[in-house]
């Protein structure tokens, strides 16, 4: 045989080998591709009938309160909006923990969310730090709640009072000022917060049983002077306790009279005052600012 026929053949041979490699190698490949788009298909189906089976959809949920948010007729109905919101979604759904936390975040009634955790098969657990309203301000004939660092969780005043609630109002009118268009929003005047820090100072002693707050009188704040300036003056404090007793607090910070005391020389005072007969009746005037602790009729 001719060696150019010989040559010939060799690279006819060596051709349909490399065609025959290069056709496996594709068929490989397209079986590969093929398995990929399988396994990517049934997974999403597989996915599709775990996230919508019934066995993993949240039912309801489960609220427990107590105390004084009881007070809050719409907190209750908001908090339980956000739990029925959350009503089949499914347990595996990769977001739903954030958008849990996103959801309750917002709301006023939250002060921070301390606990979040998957149940399965169809449970979630949350522990939420509340913002209880401690007392209510009433400006003009408006009621608007408030927790204890001074939030208003109103989110529109209400035109009767709150039983359970002690009160902060004013002497005059005006007197407490700012306050937040926003339901959440810290309410930072200055009166209303030294208020709340006498409340605090009462409920942390032993008289918070003794002398139940009732209410707490702002007495003085912002005014206009002769010549129209604006001006301010100390804040000073009346506590009224449940049983009509008046106690002259005067300032927050012990900067009102000179030798005023500071407040936990005050409840020593009204601690000692407490003591004789009638000193609790309606009526009667409690000074507790200086080291002259005296009583009188109001």
């Amino acid at each position: 045989m001719p060696l150019n026929s010989v040559c010939h053949q060799a690279r006819k041979r060596r051709s349909r080998r490399r065609y025959f490699a290069v056709l496996a190698m594709f068929y490989q490949l397209l079986t590969i591709i093929i398995l990929v788009v399988g396994c990517l298909a049934g997974g999403a189906f597989l996915w599709e009938k775990a996230n919508t089976d019934p066995r993993f959809l949240m039912q309801g949920d489960t609220l427990a309160m107590a105390g004084a948010i009881r007070e809050c007729p719409e907190a209750v109905t908001e908090l339980e909006e956000i739990g029925r919101s959350f009503i089949n979604r499914s347990l595996l759904d990769p977001v739903i923990l954030s958008d849990l936390d996103s959801a309750y975040g917002k709301s006023p009634w939250i002060r921070r969310i301390t606990h979040i955790r998957r149940h399965f098969p169809n449970r979630i657990e949350l522990e939420l730090l509340l913002r209880l309203p401690v007392a209510q301000v009433k400006q003009g004939r408006e009621y608007w709640l408030i927790d204890s660092e001074g939030y208003i969780l109103s989110a529109t005043g209400s035109t009767s009072p709150f039983p359970a609630l002690p009160e902060i109002s004013e002497a005059v009118r005006g007197t407490i000022q700012g306050r937040p268009k926003q339901q959440g929003t810290e309410w930072k005047d200055e009166g209303l917060q030294g208020a709340l820090g006498v409340m605090r100072a009462f409920w942390a002693s032993p008289l918070a049983q003794a002398f139940p707050i009732a209410k707490v009188v702002v007495v003085g704040g912002a005014y206009r002077d002769n010549q129209g300036n604006n001006q301010s003056s100390i804040r000073r404090y009346e506590v009224l306790s449940t049983t009509g007793a008046l106690v002259r607090w005067g300032s927050f910070n012990a900067e009102g009279l000179p030798g005023e005391l500071t407040s936990g020389e005050k409840l020593w005072n009204l601690q000692e005052l407490l003591q004789h007969d009638g000193a609790d009746l309606p009526g009667v005037a409690l000074d507790v600012r200086t080291h002259l602790p005296g009583y009188s009729q109001y």
